[in-house]
């Protein structure tokens, strides 16, 4: 389930004492910087630590593809097919991908960086990525812009220990079995 931009605003202006200032936010310099704040953390993990990925079929024009030509802006190609699922050899360009001149339609795989949010908009993240954790790295970087240094170093701790547990797959629980001896 998607997580609204706002609820993470809100939940962040709480965590820091301002709450009352974020319920209109288009009113205020400081709801404004919160949205800042949220799209630099939200591109960080992102870009860093848990990549947005996506894939699309598009049909290359002399064995190109722009990546205007993609619904998102790529920042890493993961891997290219051919309709029947074979991976096809390719270079990554600067404003292109070359798919080595295959002719058809060729489904790239590709992880990309999520476009600037409004309050209004939805996350690009669900599952792992909660809205606390959005909302921690949302603070530290919101202390940080205003020159709270040492509460900003509190809430970048509490950030970056909820995504080393985002990170973290859950093991499974067993009991040993009993033995009778």
């Amino acid at each position: 389930m998607p997580i609204a931009v706002q609820d993470v605003i809100q939940t962040a202006a709480r965590l820091i004492g301002l709450g009352e200032l974020v319920t209109e936010p288009e009113a205020s310099s400081e709801a404004l910087l919160f949205v800042r704040c949220f799209n630099l953390i939200e591109n960080e993990i992102a870009l860093d630590y848990f990549p947005l990925k996506r894939t699309e079929t598009i049909e290359p024009a002399d064995g190109k593809i722009l990546y205007t030509a993609f619904s998102e802006t790529p920042v890493f190609i993961v891997g290219a097919e051919d309709a029947a699922g074979r991976k096809i050899p390719f270079e990554a360009f600067p404003a292109y991908l070359d798919v080595k001149g295959h002719a058809g339609p060729v489904s790239v795989h590709y992880a990309y960086a999520p476009k600037t949010k409004t309050p209004k908009d939805n996350t690009d993240f669900s599952g792992r990525i909660s809205c606390r954790l959005l909302a921690y790295g949302t603070a530290a970087e919101y202390l940080l812009a205003c020159g709270k240094f040492a509460e900003a170093a509190a809430f970048d701790k509490k950030y970056r220990d909820a995504l080393a547990a985002a990170g973290d797959p859950r093991r499974k629980l067993s009991i040993r079995g009993r033995r009778w001896a």
